[in-house]
């Protein structure tokens, strides 16, 4: 797993670095010369897409994502497994949804030919980024399941910005 969290993380950064640059010499275009890329606006969006997509799988991978994790504890341990397997099973069924409408939307724009407006690159390049990281986020999403299931292990609760005792302060 640990080739995946590098591709994630390679994907990710690239994407974020690229909006970056690719923002900053628009700016400075427009500054300087009164113009702008025509390319920026759709690089930037679908760049956005795909760290978007990828980063939710680094999320699921860190359980950063939105829970209830402090009614999560008050249940006894039977019940907590019972509430991992049901959450996972619902994300499963979710991101399939999200896996195959992808791949169709993904072959839809294949077989129509459908390219960017600015580029003219193959519109599936970028549409791409959905099934990828749906994909990657049902590994992950297994990947947690199988960890907090194991006998006597639980993945640490997501540390909160405020403790608790600085909430009594």
């Amino acid at each position: 797993m640990k080739f995946v969290a590098y591709i994630e993380n390679t994907i990710v950064m690239v994407a974020m670095a690229g909006m970056a640059c690719i923002t900053f010499a628009n700016v400075l275009s427009r500054y300087f010369f009164d113009t702008s890329f025509a390319f920026a606006e759709e690089i930037t969006i679908n760049l956005f897409v795909l760290a978007t997509f990828v980063g939710a799988s680094i999320a699921i991978k860190r359980q950063a994502h939105f829970g209830f994790h402090y009614f999560f504890t008050k249940f006894n341990p039977t019940i907590q497994r019972v509430l991992v397997i049901l959450t996972s099973l619902l994300m499963l069924f979710f991101l399939s949804l999200t896996l195959i409408f992808g791949m169709e939307l993904v072959l839809n724009q294949m077989e129509r030919g459908r390219v960017t407006p600015a580029l003219t690159i193959p519109q599936w390049i970028f549409t791409g980024a959905i099934p990828l990281g749906s994909l990657l986020c049902m590994i992950r999403t297994v990947e947690v399941m199988m960890i907090r299931l194991k006998k006597n292990h639980q993945l640490p609760l997501p540390k909160t910005e405020v403790d608790s005792k600085e909430m009594k302060m």
